[in-house]
């Protein structure tokens, strides 16, 4: 995995370095210029943001850091919660929110469940959270283009529910590997799979497709 930070506060820079295992690679920018470029350069699987390197409203540039960052998945550190503002953020396509002061043990909670194909959201926006996204569905949904509930995994292979099936019950992928007796890396291979044969693009968006939007216990919905 390949880290790409943007910060001038050199203090979080180094708790950041600190979260990040020695086998992965780990870079900084200084300035948004300096991101943009490197992201092209670098092609980083995750893109750290730190909000203070931004102008306001932030969820703008966060938008373009996503568009520029292609396959790889953006985080943003603010400096307190504000729940609009996160809701905007993810809603611009970071995939990822939480504070500046964050400790390196749980940022590297934070990029493992990221960089898992996870979605990383303070838990009291959860119930918000769901609500916004069952709008989203539901504005995009045109009459008479619903799948029947039965038909609406039909086109998945066996393995493919399964893994479905565990996840929606609140299962990381690790423990999807262990129940299925198979590999992280073949469980991550069959959800990206799962995502775009649903036309999904992460865990909760997959949750919320197979549950209609009904709201999920919260310790399902952080693994997401």
């Amino acid at each position: 995995m390949s880290i790409l930070l943007a910060t001038r506060d050199a203090e979080l820079a180094n708790r950041c370095r600190r979260a990040v295992s020695a086998e992965h690679q780990f870079e900084v920018a200084d300035t948004v210029t300096a991101l943009s470029g490197k992201i092209r350069t670098l092609a980083p699987s995750v893109i750290i943001v730190d909000a203070e390197l931004l102008d306001h409203p932030i969820e703008r540039q966060v938008g373009q850091i996503v568009a520029w960052s292609a396959a790889g998945r953006v985080i943003v550190m603010t400096p307190v919660f504000d729940e609009d503002e996160e809701i905007s953020l993810l809603k611009a396509g970071a995939k990822g929110c939480c504070r500046r002061g964050i400790d390196p043990e749980s940022l590297q909670q934070v990029l493992n469940v990221t960089y898992g194909g996870g979605v990383w959201v303070t838990r009291s926006l959860l119930p918000r959270l769901v609500t916004e996204l069952r709008r989203y569905a539901d504005a995009q949904r045109r009459p008479g283009t619903e799948k029947p509930v039965p038909d609406k995994l039909a086109e998945l292979t066996r393995r493919e529910k399964e893994i479905v099936r565990l996840i929606v019950g609140g299962a990381s992928n690790k423990h999807v590997a262990t129940v299925l007796d198979i590999s992280e890396r073949t469980v991550k291979g069959h959800l990206s799979n799962v995502f775009q044969k649903l036309g999904v693009s992460d865990r909760l968006k997959l949750v919320l497709f197979v549950t209609d939007g009904r709201p999920v216990n919260s310790s399902m919905s952080r693994k997401a």
